[in-house]
C-alpha cells in the first residue's frame, strides 16, 4: 500500500491529538511501541500536544466528574453491523429523530474536554475535518453522528480503532480488544468501565432522552453490553459480504495513511478483511442468543437503501421504539438531503469472488445472499 509524503506530513488531523496521557501511553504500550521509523516524528508531535492539553483534560474531570458519576443511562439503542454494511446511513437516519441523544463527532474526539470546551473544540475541529468522509462521500461535521469507538480509544480503552494505528497487528487487537478473547479479563473491565463512564456523559448533556449509539466494534461485544444495560435495544444491519470486502479494502486504502503509524502491504490489509470479518460476525452469530428476541431487529441493507422509511416504520414497531409517525417528518428531511447521493461501485474480480465466497460462506448463509454475481 503507497503512503505519500502527505503521509508523513498531515500531523494535525490525526484522532490521536483528543488522547488522554495515560490512554495514550496505554495504546502505544499494547502495541509493543511498534511504530515505524518515519511515523516517528508524527507520533512526538502528538504527544507533545496530549502533554499541553493535561490541565485542561484536568479540570473537566474536576469539574463534572462528581456530577457524572450521578448520572443514570437510560436504556440505549445500538447499532451493530460490520465496518461498511451501512450502519452510518442508518445513525444518520435515526439520530434526526429528536427523542434520541447520539455521540457527536465533536463528543467522540474530544472525549476528555466535550464537556467544559465543546464550542472551542468544534472551531477547531471544523477546521480540520473535510467536508465529506473520504471513503464513502457522506457528509461530516462537527455536531453529526460519531462512531463512539474513537471515543474509547481516546480514553485507553480496548477499542478497533487501535487496528488502525497500528494495522499489522490488526487481528491480535481485534480478537483480544474488541471480542475480548485471548485476553486478560482486566481488559473486559477496563471497557466496561469507560465506556460506561462516556455513556453518562452523554446522557449528561442529554437529559431524559435514550442514547443512540453506533460502533461496529459492538457488534462483538453484546454480552458485555447486555451486563452494563440489560434493557438496552439492538439493531443489526448485514449487507452483500461480496460488497462489505470490496468496501473495506477501499475502506483501508483511504483511511491507513491518514491513521496509520506503520506500513503495510496491500495483501496484508486484504488478508485482514477476511479474517476480521470471520472473527467479527461469528461472534455476533454466537451471542445474539444473549438477546431477548423483543429486543433485536435484524435488517438488510439493500431492502433499507431501496425503501428507507418503511424499513424504519418496522424497526420502530417492532423495538417499541416510540411513534414512528413523529420522527418520519426530521428522518425524510435527512432521506431528501442524500437524493443525489451515488455509492461507490467496484470491480470484483474472478480471484476475489472465490476468496470471499469460500472464506464468508457462513455469512452468506446466515444472512441470505446468494454466492452468485455477475462478473
Amino acid at each position: 500500500m503507497k503512503f505519500g509524503l502527505r503521509t508523513y506530513l498531515s500531523v494535525y488531523t490525526h484522532p490521536a491529538h483528543g488522547s488522554g496521557f495515560s490512554a495514550w501511553f496505554r495504546t502505544l504500550s499494547q502495541n509493543g511501541f511498534a511504530v515505524d521509523f518515519a511515523f516517528i516524528p508524527k507520533v512526538l508531535f502528538i504527544t507533545i500536544t496530549i502533554v499541553l492539553a493535561g490541565p485542561f483534560r484536568c479540570y473537566e474531570w474536576l469539574r463534572y466528574n462528581k456530577r457524572v458519576r450521578k448520572v443514570k443511562v437510560l436504556p440505549p439503542v445500538f447499532i451493530l453491523g460490520h465496518p461498511r454494511s451501512g450502519t452510518t446511513f442508518l445513525h444518520y437516519l435515526i439520530s434526526k429523530d429528536p427523542a434520541f441523544g447520539y455521540c457527536t463527532t465533536v463528543q467522540a474526539m474530544v472525549p476528555h474536554l466535550f464537556l467544559s470546551g465543546t464550542k472551542i473544540f468544534s472551531a477547531i475541529l471544523s477546521r480540520a475535518l473535510p467536508g465529506n468522509r473520504p471513503m464513502d462521500n457522506l457528509k461530516m461535521g462537527t455536531e453529526l453522528p460519531k462512531e463512539e469507538e474513537f471515543a474509547m480509544a481516546l480514553s485507553g480503552s480496548e477499542s478497533l480503532v487501535a487496528g488502525y494505528y497500528f494495522p499489522r497487528r490488526f487481528l491480535k487487537n481485534l480478537k483480544r480488544y474488541v471480542c475480548f478473547e485471548g485476553g486478560k479479563s482486566s481488559d473486559e473491565q477496563n471497557w466496561k468501565f469507560n465506556y460506561d463512564y462516556f455513556l453518562r456523559k452523554l446522557s449528561y448533556v442529554n437529559p431524559g432522552k435514550n442514547l443512540l449509539m453506533k460502533s461496529p466494534g459492538n457488534t462483538g461485544r453484546i454480552k458485555q453490553l447486555l451486563e452494563l444495560y440489560p434493557e438496552a435495544r439492538f439493531v443489526h444491519i448485514s449487507r452483500n459480504p461480496f460488497d462489505v470486502y470490496q468496501s473495506n479494502v477501499h475502506l483501508y486504502k483511504k483511511i491507513l495513511p491518514l491513521f496509520s503509524f506503520q506500513h503495510v502491504k496491500q495483501e496484508e490489509v486484504e488478508a485482514f478483511v477476511l479474517e476480521g470479518y470471520k472473527v467479527l460476525l461469528k461472534k455476533y452469530l454466537k451471542d445474539k442468543e444473549l438477546i431477548p428476541p423483543n429486543k433485536l431487529v435484524e435488517i438488510r441493507y439493500e431492502e433499507f437503501v431501496a425503501d428507507p422509511l418503511t424499513e424504519m416504520e418496522k424497526l420502530y414497531a417492532k423495538l417499541g421504539l416510540g411513534e414512528f409517525s413523529k420522527a418520519k417528518e426530521y428522518i425524510a428531511g435527512e432521506l431528501n438531503d442524500y437524493k443525489n447521493y451515488e455509492r461507490n461501485k467496484f470491480e470484483l474480480s474472478a480471484i476475489d469472488k472465490e476468496k470471499v465466497s469460500s472464506h464468508w460462506k457462513f455469512a452468506f448463509d446466515a444472512f441470505a445472499y446468494s454466492v452468485e454475481i455477475k462478473l
